[in-house]
């Protein structure tokens, strides 16, 4: 631990609080809302402990808000600070790797750099629910690096455990592998029972739920951005949006097939959810075919109502949040006015960082971007208007798009649009999400309501 270090000033209270935790304790999990400043709080922690660090993230993050935070608040820290994934593939980076202070590697390349990266005594996991899956060989990789070594580890997540509390497991198991034991399957035996279509989703047992709840606490603290920030105000809008003849035709047909295959028990819940996604699509004018490429344009008065919003909107940037890669193509193409950018998987990470800058200096107008490919850490509060021209099943991608434009340094109140026909699965998608109930569930209700 470096003795000379003080905690500057200019932190905010539960930053510093996150600070003395950290000296006092080698590993713990800070469950801390987007917008809190996480990063800022992190690269002090490294300084605390002194030494290097090695800060493990998404990719899309290193640029725009590790490097990006490094560059605004420690100018001194730029010439020792690697961004792994960039300079690894420039000749030198072995040189440039051992020199440095702070290396940031993105979760995929870890693997590849692992042999390299010695000589650290503090590792940050930031949106540390990448390793919540405890099968996945992201998650073996990180487990048993940060279990080699005595390191100082400290996970960052707003959203740990997005979508049920096993994903805890394997989290916890590298800030203290004794608290839930070694046993995946014990621990899903002890703590969870299953429900749901299928039965095969899994919720805490209610008996348990305190014992858990409590040994998670004494490793991990929690921070919601309305506890430690004070924001503006910020509204949602539903846009109603009402089907063509021809959309509605095709929903009809599709969401009716849909049903008898229910009724008469010969769907998997996997297909299910493959047809359930095609009521999506109708609802914004198209369908995909099974090798992703449209199949049949129904119909455009999602994408018309889009045009009539951002007409209202003027100026303003905004950014639009869809979930398939055609709705970026079309929605670009009715953008006659307004420059834009787009973030999605069909776009290359250098690119998307330089949308991304555009975006945020204000040289394009629109941002048309997936939750996923935007979900962590990226701040966007030169805008004030998101529109969800489509919404993902996902609770994390939604609460974390969200918080792009609202988060701290945000002076204006947002607005989030969201583009719905009525009577169908966008609506109760979007009630899903708002209430944090099961998606799947919230589904499967809806379209036995339906029959």
């Amino acid at each position: 631990m470096n003795e000379f270090y003080e905690i500057p000033s200019f932190l905010m209270t539960h930053q510093k609080q996150g600070i003395r935790i950290a000296a006092k304790d080698p590993r713990w999990g800070f469950w801390y809302d987007t917008g809190t400043g996480k990063t800022l709080m992190s690269l002090e922690i490294i300084r605390m402990r002194g030494g290097r660090g090695l800060v493990i993230c998404p990719l899309g993050i290193i640029e725009n808000a590790w490097m990006e935070d490094i560059a605004k608040f420690y100018p001194d820290l730029v010439p020792s600070a690697l961004n792994l994934w960039k300079e690894g593939r420039k000749k030198g980076w072995e040189k440039k790797l051992k020199d440095a202070n702070v290396v940031i590697v993105n979760f995929e390349s870890f693997k590849k750099y692992r042999p390299h990266l010695t000589g650290f005594n503090t590792v940050i996991i930031d949106e540390s629910s990448k390793i919540k899956n405890h099968k996945s060989a992201i998650t073996k990789q990180v487990k048993a690096f940060c279990n080699s070594g005595g390191f100082n580890v400290y996970l960052l997540s707003g959203t740990p455990a997005p979508n049920n509390p096993m994903e805890y497991f394997s989290q916890m198991s590298v800030i203290d592998p004794k608290m839930f034991g070694t046993s995946y399957f014990k621990f899903r035996h002890k703590y969870c029972e299953q429900f749901g279509f299928g039965g095969f989703q899994w919720q805490l047992k209610f008996e348990k739920k305190d014992e858990f709840f409590q040994k998670i606490s004494t490793r991990s603290t929690v921070v919601r951005k309305h506890d430690a920030i004070d924001l503006p105000e910020r509204t949602d809008n539903i846009i109603d949006i009402v089907l063509s003849a021809d959309e509605k035709r095709h929903y009809k047909a599709m969401l009716k097939d849909l049903i008898t295959e229910i009724k008469e028990n010969i769907i998997s819940a996997s297909n299910a959810v493959t047809k359930i996604m095609k009521l999506r699509q109708i609802t914004a004018g198209f369908i995909i075919d099974e090798s992703g490429m449209v199949e049949q344009v129904v119909g455009s008065s999602k994408l018309k109502a889009l045009k009539n919003l951002l007409e209202e909107i003027g100026d303003n940037q905004a950014i639009i949040w869809h979930q398939f890669r055609h709705e970026a193509d079309i929605i670009a193409n009715a953008l006659t006015s307004g420059t834009y950018g787009i973030c999605n998987g069909g776009v290359s990470q250098a690119q998307k960082d330089e949308n991304i800058r555009d975006f945020k200096s204000g040289r394009t107008q629109y941002l048309i971007a997936h939750p996923r490919t935007l979900a962590h850490g990226v701040t966007l509060i030169n805008c004030t208007y998101a529109i969800y021209f489509s919404l993902s099943y996902s609770h994390e991608e939604h609460y974390q798009s969200r918080d792009r434009i609202y988060r701290k340094g945000q002076k204006n109140a947002c607005s989030y649009y969201y583009l719905a026909a009525g009577k169908t699965i966008d609506r109760v998608i979007l009630k899903a999400l708002k209430e944090k109930a099961h998606m799947e569930t919230a589904v499967f209700d809806f379209i036995r309501c339906s029959a």
